[in-house]
Parts: C-alpha cells; structure tokens; sequence
C-alpha cells in the first residue's frame, strides 16, 4: 500500500513538471532553461521504476546508466529522444511476450534511422516479428529486453536487405548471438550498430488520393465507436 501511494505521487509529480515544462517552453524565451529544470532527475526515475516488473526494471536501469536521465516519464514509460545512435529509446513498465528466439519479454523499444524497401517487409517480418520497419516515418525499430540484443537484430535485419543473409541465416545467427549474451558473452554483431550514417530524408509519407484533409470537409459527422 505504502509503495503503491508513493509511486503514484512520484508519478504525478514528473507529469505536474511536464505540464509546466510545456507551458514555460510556450510563453517563455528561456525554454531551454525550463527543460533542463524540469526534467526528472535519476533519484526520481529510480523511485518511479522501483515496483516496476524485473525485466522493466532491468531495463529502465540500464538506459539510466548508459544515458543519464530520460526527457520524459511517467508510471508506465521512461522516454530518451535523439540519444544518439538512437532517434528513440523507450522503457516500457507494460512489455509484450516474445518467444523468439528464447522466451523473454519485450520492454525496451528503440529506433534508427533506415528506410526499409517495401519488398523487404515481409522477410523481416519473418525473420523477427520485433524489429519492425516504419515506412512514414522513415524508420527500423527493434523491440527487446535488453540493448544487445536490438543492436544485434538491427544489425542482422541490415544484412537481409544487403543480401548477405537470408532470413533462414539470420534467424540462426539471432539465436547464436543469443545465447552468447545469456552466457554473458557479447557478440560482434551485437556491440554496436553497423548500418551506416542515414542519407538524406528517410521519411515516406506516400501520397495524397484525396484533396481535402480528414476532418475539413463539409458536413463531416464524427466518428462513432461502438
């Protein structure tokens, strides 16, 4: 019970400062310094995550280390934006399950730049149903538990589209590196991002089929959910 009310009031807390971080950065020229004063601080973070699930945590604990303290959280996510190599790097408390290619669970979300030919969709797919191309936004995004291993499958679902490996090679090769970081090992393949500086604007936001936006047209009735 004791747990539960403090990280809601420190949940609360980080979310009053981010609403009052928006509101410096709108009406003032110092936004910057607001940011900086209302970013959550690592004694803040680790009070958030204490009751969070283990792999949640171990996660959350990891990225604080390695990356200081995230621009944003909140009692279900920590959030770091542009830390480099990564355009984001999400900490989930909620993860998904995923068996492949050992049973663990996915809780930590992070994206590269890297526009993914259409054709190689599926063969991704296949090969890892947690790393996942974002064509609109022009992005590769790996889903994990843990750093390596996004790094690893990021780097294994490049080798696919260059055809140096099929998909067949690179499930095999995913489950070797695997067992090497359960071994406390880590592999080459997973130590750092081998995909190269992105070329130029990787979004695709497709195209236009109707003239007027959804919503500014005449007599336009909202939409119903049942």
């Amino acid at each position: 019970m004791g747990h539960s009310r403090s990280s809601g009031g420190i949940g609360r807390r980080l979310l009053l400062n981010a609403a009052a971080f928006a509101g410096a950065g709108a009406l003032a020229p110092g936004w910057v310094r607001a940011q900086a004063q209302f970013q959550p601080d690592r004694a803040a973070v680790a009070e958030l995550i204490k009751d969070w699930p283990k792999e949640a945590k171990a996660a959350a604990e990891e990225m604080l280390a390695k990356y200081g303290p995230p621009q944003e959280a909140t009692p279900t996510q920590l959030h770091w934006q542009a830390n480099r190599p990564w355009t984001r790097t999400v900490v989930h408390k909620a993860g998904v399950e995923h068996d492949f290619p050992a049973r663990h669970t996915d809780v930590l979300e992070q994206a590269v730049p890297y526009r993914v030919p259409l054709n190689f969709f599926e063969p991704l797919a296949t090969f890892n149903g947690s790393v996942v191309p974002d064509r609109t936004r022009g992005e590769l995004v790996a889903r994990c538990d843990r750093e390596a291993t996004n790094i690893l499958g990021l780097n294994l679902a490049h080798d696919i589209i260059r055809g140096l490996k099929s998909v067949t090679q690179a499930r095999e090769a995913m489950t070797a590196g695997m067992r090497e970081i359960q071994a406390g090992k880590v592999p080459e393949d997973a130590r750092e991002l081998r995909l190269g500086p992105p070329q130029g604007d990787l979004r695709d936001p497709d195209t236009a089929v109707i003239t007027s936006a959804p919503g500014q047209g005449p007599a336009v009735a909202p939409a119903t959910i049942r």
